[in-house]
């Protein structure tokens, strides 16, 4: 838990930080390009990351874990991380039993009105076919119709992808949500992805800082240049202003607060815009070299978008919080 004096971790929650460190650093990083190419983390990868959240129920103690892992290589955590952003959908879900054996659910389909009829892009390997499903005033698990159809990977190439074909999937399960739940099913998936967003934006900003401290210009290094360094001040403000927002909401939904799916909303907004400030920051300050696969740089601008694009984007998540700051029907409930 967090000390709310001071947000300080919890010793055991230090531990897990610092040893999954040590495994981005040493492990992930080294060979994120590899995986890349391969589309998946090496089996070993897999298993070793897949132990590090054994038994870990703690909301605040997974975004830990998740930011420290995407710092060292974000690429495959959506296909390894069970269940990930449907993690909100399993909690929710009123059956059990249903839910523990749906653990390996693909992702979470947020959208008001219709589900979709097909999701473009799930994380792959092995094909999963079971996706949860928020649509209108219900939560679905589905079976997808026939088996699920390899398709580009977009930003995160370690995780794989397929297509699935929700227009004909079988129902598992259809239960209604509660007043407010469905922001909490949603924000608990925001939250997943604002952890890894906040993971890819610290990576972003110590690489910029190790190389333009390196790289003279004008008889010192680019990064002792005001305006530059100006810059790398206001950023480093960003990532640590969205870390504590994340962590913040991840204690909020392990104390029960009922409006921990409005504050892990804010979190997300919060940490997309740092990381994609850092990313984009982190390409023009290496100049053309940020836009070549030799640097990790471009990686991560494309990573950072796209966990900006998942769960209805930015004007999904501002309806919501419009919606709760103007005490207005929440608008993926229906009117």
């Amino acid at each position: 838990m967090i000390d709310p004096a001071g947000f300080a971790l919890a010793e055991e929650v230090e531990d897990l930080r610092d040893a999954a460190a040590r495994f981005a650093r040493d492990v992930l990083a080294p060979a994120a390009r590899d995986h890349e190419r391969a589309g998946r983390w090496p089996e070993a990868v897999q298993a070793v990351v897949g132990g590090f959240g054994d038994d870990l129920d703690r909301c605040h103690a997974r975004v830990v874990l998740l930011e420290t892992l995407a710092a060292g290589d974000a690429g495959g955590l959506p296909a390894v991380d069970r269940p990930g952003p449907a993690g909100g959908a399993v909690e929710a879900c009123p059956d059990r039993s249903l839910a523990a054996a749906a653990t390996d659910a693909v992702l979470l389909a947020a959208g008001g009105g219709e589900a979709p009829e097909r999701v473009a892009w799930a994380p792959g390997w092995p094909p999963r076919r079971r996706a949860w499903v928020s649509s209108g005033d219900r939560l679905r698990l589905v079976e997808a119709a026939g088996e699920p159809e390899p398709v580009e990977a977009l930003a995160f190439a370690a995780s794989g992808g397929v297509s699935l074909d929700l227009a004909a999937a079988r129902v598992l399960g259809d239960w209604a949500l509660p007043v407010g739940g469905g922001l909490a099913v949603r924000g608990r998936a925001r939250l997943w992805a604002a952890a890894v967003a906040v993971g890819v934006g610290q990576a972003a900003f110590d690489a910029t800082v190790a190389y333009t401290t390196e790289r003279v210009v004008f008889g010192k290094p680019v990064a002792h240049h005001q305006a530059n360094a100006f810059d790398l001040a206001a950023l480093a403000t960003g990532i640590h202003g969205a870390r504590l927002a994340v962590r913040d909401a991840a204690a909020s939904f392990d104390a029960g607060d009922p409006a921990a799916g409005f504050w892990a909303t804010e979190a997300w907004a919060e940490a997309i815009d740092a990381a994609v400030a850092m990313s984009e920051a982190g390409i023009q300050l290496l100049g053309g070299h940020g836009f070549l696969v030799d640097h990790l740089a471009e990686k991560r601008f494309r990573e950072a978008r796209m966990l900006g694009l998942l769960f209805g984007g930015r004007d999904a998540a501002l309806d919501d919080l419009a919606g709760t700051v103007l005490d207005v029907p929440d608008p993926w409930l229906g009117a």
